[in-house]
């Protein structure tokens, strides 16, 4: 790991990097009827009537909570705070582009990162100055390589094919188009090769001379996003110094980079399940972000002249600013004894709302349950309402007695899940804000006529009563 004293840098608020661990998951009754509190898992804090809000707002619902949001980007943006460095977040639209989830991140300062015309359209429609989106991507048409360049975003160029096309819409536009190229390079067993130029085998150096040879476009930006819920910093180490070197080439050619792009794929509070976890295992904290700006905040330091003194480093987080921030609440539908496996619940959200079920061992708590109950707690295995065998929300997690009606808390599911949820047998649920006026309704929760109101039935088809 770089050396931060190289730098001169005084961290006073950062902590020693300690190894995950791992740490055992438990029940603690703390009163007869328990209410959603769970602040010890993530930076979710807020405390809410669970019951109340399902009676408000039906059952299954997504709770947001903003002051969550606001402290995760902080956090997040401090420790990746260095004098003499201007340090950019650039929140990953993907992840959950609720233009509310959006609305509370641009309020606490975050640029936009899209990778689509429809999140370019909805960064522009949130008043989101076109100096401040960075369009990502393997795939974007003319169309929208046009308005991009034309209304002055920054496009990370992916490929020659895409060079070929900005070279000609710049070509079209006139004036200088701003650009930067998404470079990979091979790095542990499974390296991210599919997106960008490669810079061992001279792609890279090949597209910035095509860039550098051209008069409408102007070469600000070398961007590298290395994995998703990378838990290996080193890689990040590995990134910045093969942009700084590429930034040498660069000045080389004639041009002057001033930017440097560290991507995604940060962790969030979410725990991996083993067999994708650490050797060691454990939960992400949050310290843990700590290292990762050591990686590359220690080496851009001694490097800035080479992006113009005082380089722009943007990084494009998503997972560890809303994950935490969003929880889902269900009800128990129903309660059995399982041959060979025990007890279990079905709720009513399964993993067409929470698909990242299958790569988490998601935090699960009850909020209505006796204390009483407590000393008759032990394994359960919680499903969803699908009708697939593969709907399993938790396997083994230390519960009490759970009967119909129950609300449950399902932790960290504000990445992902919303962006990539299914109306899979079951329409999706609302979604509440939990900020300053209270809860606030900021998705409604869809109706069956909704769901099918895009499908054209044939007059010939139509049967008697048709509705939909």
């Amino acid at each position: 790991m770089p050396d931060a004293s190289a730098s001169g840098r005084q961290p006073p608020k950062r902590r020693p990097y300690e190894p995950p661990r791992l740490t055992p998951l438990t029940f603690t009754a703390v009163s007869k009827h328990l209410t959603a509190d769970v602040g010890s898992v993530g930076e979710f804090d807020d405390i809410y009537d669970a019951a109340a809000l399902l009676k408000e707002f039906g059952s299954p619902l997504f709770v947001i909570s903003e002051n969550a949001l606001r402290g995760l980007y902080r956090n997040f943006r401090d420790t990746f705070t260095e004098p003499g460095i201007d340090t950019r977040i650039a929140y990953s639209y993907k992840t959950n582009y609720l233009p509310a989830v959006c609305a509370v991140l641009h309020e606490e300062g975050a640029w936009a990162e899209v990778v689509s015309g429809m999140e370019y359209e909805l960064a522009r429609s949130m008043s989101v100055p076109p100096q401040e989106i960075i369009f990502n991507g393997p795939y974007k048409t003319r169309e929208e390589l046009h308005a991009a360049l034309g209304q002055g975003a920054l496009v990370n160029i992916d490929n020659f094919d895409e060079l070929a096309a900005v070279e000609a819409v710049a070509s079209e536009l006139g004036g200088k188009n701003r650009v930067g190229i998404r470079v990979n390079f091979r790095y542990g067993p499974a390296p991210w090769t599919k997106f960008g130029f490669n810079d061992e085998n001279g792609d890279a150096q090949q597209a910035m001379e095509r860039i550098a040879a051209h008069p409408n476009l102007t070469f600000e930006l070398l961007h590298n996003h290395c994995g998703t819920f990378q838990l290996v910093y080193d890689i990040y180490a590995k990134g910045v110094e093969v942009l700084i070197r590429m930034a040498k080439r660069a000045r080389d050619l004639g041009l002057e980079p001033t930017k440097i792009d560290m991507g995604g794929g940060y962790p969030s509070a979410n725990k991996l399940k083993p067999m994708y976890d650490l050797p060691e295992g454990g939960d992400r904290r949050q310290d843990t972000l700590y290292p990762f700006a050591e990686a590359i905040l220690g080496p851009l330091s001694k490097a800035k002249e080479l992006f113009g003194g005082q380089p722009t480093l943007v990084l494009e987080p998503g997972r560890a600013l809303v994950d935490a921030a969003c929880q889902l609440v269900c009800s128990v539908v129903g309660t059995k004894d399982i041959p060979d496996k025990g007890r279990a619940v079905v709720v009513d959200g399964g993993v067409n709302l929470v698909p990242t079920a299958y790569w988490y061992d998601h935090g699960v708590k009850p909020t209505n349950v006796s204390s009483d109950a407590a000393g008759d707690a032990g394994p359960v295995s919680i499903y969803g309402p699908l009708c697939m065998q593969i709907d399993v929300l938790r396997e083994n997690v230390i519960m009490p007695p759970l009967k119909i009606g129950d609300p449950i808390v399902i932790s960290n599911v504000g990445a992902y899940c919303q962006t990539q949820s299914m109306q899979f047998i079951q329409p999706r649920p609302a979604t509440v804000l939990l900020g300053p006026d209270g809860p606030e309704v900021i998705r409604r929760r869809e109706t069956a006529k909704e769901i099918f109101m895009l499908d054209q039935m044939p007059k010939r088809l139509r049967p008697d009563g048709w509705s939909l």
